[in-house]
């Protein structure tokens, strides 16, 4: 479950993420009715075996829902709780609709379980190493990662110092513009993106600020979104 909001008195419209049919949207009739047994299992971040009826609308009915995994130590702690949230934003942003990616799938499945064992840091949790290799993972997955190898401009492989969502990347310092990026950003941001999950250990709040806002660029730049739990541009 990616997201839940409230419909009518009763219901409930739930995002879903499935590994077939990528992002989707169900209303659950009567969730929120007190003898209702769809309501505790359709929380974000429950992982369930759903039962879903297709009509001709763009929402599925949502009929019956077996939970496989609640991921309950998340809502166990509120850092935990606001990384995941961090986590499914991205994934309710960027995942298109009805399109098949069980990689996606996998990914938030994985980082939603590492989560939950993930000790609170002093920084807050959207800057959390885990949930920011996952929305870069996620950026790959999608086919919008920029190139952060090599100077887009010119193909320079030392001297990057900036970054450009326009031009699709990484700037050396002679051909010059968009945003400064320190070595720092740039050596975090090839560990994230080389490194499995569970090694993505810890970042500099200072680099965890600029790769945020290399995400932030490129979700603007190629799909006109903002994450609402992101830093303000």
């Amino acid at each position: 479950m990616l997201r839940t909001i409230r419909y009518s008195e009763a219901d409930n419209i739930v995002t879903l993420l499935s590994p077939g049919h990528g992002r989707l949207s169900a209303i659950a009739k009567g969730a929120r009715r007190q003898k209702s047994r769809l309501g505790g299992r359709l929380q974000p971040a429950v992982v369930a075996r759903l039962t879903l009826h297709r009509g001709r609308g763009e929402l599925c009915g949502l009929r019956g829902a077996v939970v496989v995994e609640p991921h309950a130590a998340l809502w166990n702690e509120s850092y935990r709780l606001l990384a995941a949230g961090a986590v499914l934003e991205s994934a309710a942003k960027i995942i298109p609709v009805d399109d098949e990616s069980p990689s996606a799938y996998t990914l938030i499945r994985r980082t939603l379980a590492l989560l939950t064992t993930r000790s609170p840091r002093s920084a807050p949790p959207r800057l959390d190493a885990v949930v920011l290799a996952s929305r870069l993972k996620l950026l790959v997955i999608s086919g919008l990662m920029p190139r952060l190898g090599g100077c887009v401009s010119c193909g320079a492989l030392e001297g990057l110092v900036a970054f450009s969502a326009v031009q699709g990347g990484a700037l050396c310092r002679s051909c010059g513009g968009g945003e400064p990026l320190s070595p720092a950003a740039f050596t975090a941001l090839a560990h994230l993106l080389g490194s499995p999950l569970a090694d993505a250990g810890e970042l500099e709040q200072g680099a965890a600020d600029e790769i945020e806002r290399v995400l932030t660029l490129v979700l603007a730049e190629h799909l006109g979104v903002r994450l609402r739990s992101a830093s303000p541009i």
